[in-house]
């Protein structure tokens, strides 16, 4: 014990010294608190416990699915059961679309040779069904579907009736010669964040803009819609057979639909460039393929889940923290995000566990429709509107299973030595950065647009970017458990500490306005 406060007193002395060069703000780090935190999240920790409840039993949750309403509900009786406050399932303020569930599937590859299709149905994508409109295994021959400018819609039409359509060429992909880094460097972990990505001009498919592609695309949907394909197959973006899974085809036309949406597999990637090349050549290919989805319209709404753990002398003051709750389907949403969620739920329950008093009311938030565009932490901005000048700040865990390595600024640069400081004592656990920059793609964004101090934790990468972001092997084997642990028990000191901090956390200079 003597060493490890020892270690703590070193690291702080050396945040200390750099903050307080930068700008002379010296925070209080309540080393008795950091104790009791590292004790309770490491040593009695239940997100193992967690994780494979929301993994292995519920499985994938795609929103507003019965399974994502079921993990709604589980996330909130958890809650109630460890005593936490002003426990919600908040529906959003606007409509999303249909629930959406796969019933079955099965296919076969028939010609060139008999093999089992490789295949997973995209979200929302409708049943095969036979000309009265009943469940069928229908058999289809498989043809090429390429449109690089409106001139090649013609030569499809009255071609396409009881095809599978193979929408374009599969992606050329590389051996693996160097293998991808599982851990960030320490050279990486403290170099600059790169410069911001510059959008090019133009672009889209052939010589059209992004305007004239989305127009080109819309109307390709219609016209593989209206020859009454009998489904579209599209190629894995990941290659040794995994399936990376988004959404339909039609986009939001499928969700939103009254009528049956065009059943839409993702092929393996190697079997998919096959039968692509096979059919090239003019030679014979067939599948047979019997896909059966459900359609919920008994609501449009999804909900986000929200408790509280109350505040003393600052109550009407809030720290949030959260996650997105949402996944896609082909696997069961374990680093994508159930990680993240369980993560929070874990420092949550940490945090009540110690009943440490809290000046500031603490506050979690599981947000679906994530992966859908952040809809649920976007409608939670607007629904709680009043709220926002109140909360100090928004934490994210939503990059994979990793361990924590520090957080982003979110080009912040007032927070940058405060959270230097925060972080110190975890500097032994490899916290060791702060970057002030931005990062994007997830749920604090929706913080930082209306004013919220809003940020996303840095996180050690290990299969995140080519094993399971979205992918069929996104199950609870991919998590690291150690590393769950140590990023729940950081999130919970960062969070008790800035909820007893004098002020609240610096804003940017210039404000957004507010929703």
């Amino acid at each position: 014990m003597r060493a490890f406060r020892a270690a703590l007193v070193a690291s702080l002395a050396l945040a200390l010294s750099t903050a307080a060069s930068a700008q002379m703000i010296t925070e209080r780090v309540d080393l008795s608190a950091v104790k009791k935190i590292r004790d309770e999240g490491m040593n009695r920790s239940k997100l193992d416990g967690l994780a494979s409840y929301l993994t292995d039993v519920i499985g994938a949750r795609l929103t507003n699915s019965p399974a994502s309403r079921k993990a709604n509900e589980w996330a909130a009786e958890t809650f109630r059961s460890w005593g936490l406050a002003n426990v919600k399932v908040e529906p959003w303020d606007t409509t999303f679309g249909r629930g959406w569930e796969i019933v079955s599937y099965s296919g076969r590859i028939l010609d060139p040779w008999t093999k089992p299709l490789e295949a997973y149905p995209q979200a929302w994508s409708g049943s095969t069904l036979d000309a009265r409109g009943r469940p069928a295994t229908l058999t289809c021959p498989v043809v090429i579907f390429e449109v690089r400018d409106s001139t090649d819609l013609a030569r499809y039409a009255g071609k396409l009736k009881g095809a599978c359509v193979l929408r374009g060429a599969p992606a050329k992909i590389a051996p693996e010669f160097q293998p991808s880094d599982r851990r960030i460097s320490l050279e990486d972990l403290l170099a600059p964040p790169p410069p911001p990505a510059q959008r090019a001009a133009g672009g889209g498919q052939g010589n059209f803009g992004q305007g004239q592609a989305a127009r080109l695309a819309a109307a390709a949907n219609r016209l593989l819609r209206t020859e009454g394909v009998a489904a579209v197959l599209q190629p894995s973006r990941w290659t040794y057979g995994l399936i990376l899974n988004g959404g339909h085809f039609e986009g939001r036309a499928a969700r939103d639909s009254i009528y049956n949406p065009v059943p839409n597999l993702i092929v393996a990637h190697e079997q998919y460039g096959t039968l692509y090349r096979v059919a090239q050549q003019g030679l014979p290919a067939r599948v047979e393929i019997n896909l059966q989805t459900r359609f919920l319209d008994d609501t449009r709404i999804p909900a986000n889940v929200i408790a509280d753990i109350p505040g003393t002398d600052k109550a009407d003051e809030f720290v949030m923290l959260g996650a997105h709750f949402d996944s896609w389907h082909s696997g069961t949403g374990a680093t994508d995000n159930g990680a993240g969620s369980v993560v929070m739920m874990e420092a949550m329950r940490i945090l009540k566990t110690l009943g440490m008093p809290m000046r500031r009311t603490v506050r979690i938030g599981l947000w679906t429709g994530e992966e859908q565009g952040l809809i649920g932490s976007v409608r939670y901005t607007r629904i709680h509107k009043e709220e926002l000048p109140r909360i100090s700040a928004y934490v994210n865990v939503d990059n994979g299973t990793g361990k924590i390595r520090g957080i982003w600024s979110q080009s912040n640069s007032a927070v940058v030595p405060i959270f230097e400081q925060i972080l110190s004592p975890f500097r032994d656990m490899g916290v060791l950065a702060v970057k002030d920059g931005n990062t994007g793609g997830t749920d604090h964004q929706s913080f930082d647009r209306v004013g919220v101090p809003g940020f996303n934790f840095i996180q050690d990468p290990i299969e995140y970017s080519n094993r399971t972001h979205h992918s069929s092997v996104d199950t609870y084997e991919r998590l690291v458990i150690d590393d769950l642990k140590q990023a729940a028990t950081v999130v919970a000191w960062t969070v008790y500490h800035i909820a007893n901090r004098e002020a609240m956390m610096p804003r940017k200079a210039s404000q957004p306005a507010v929703p």
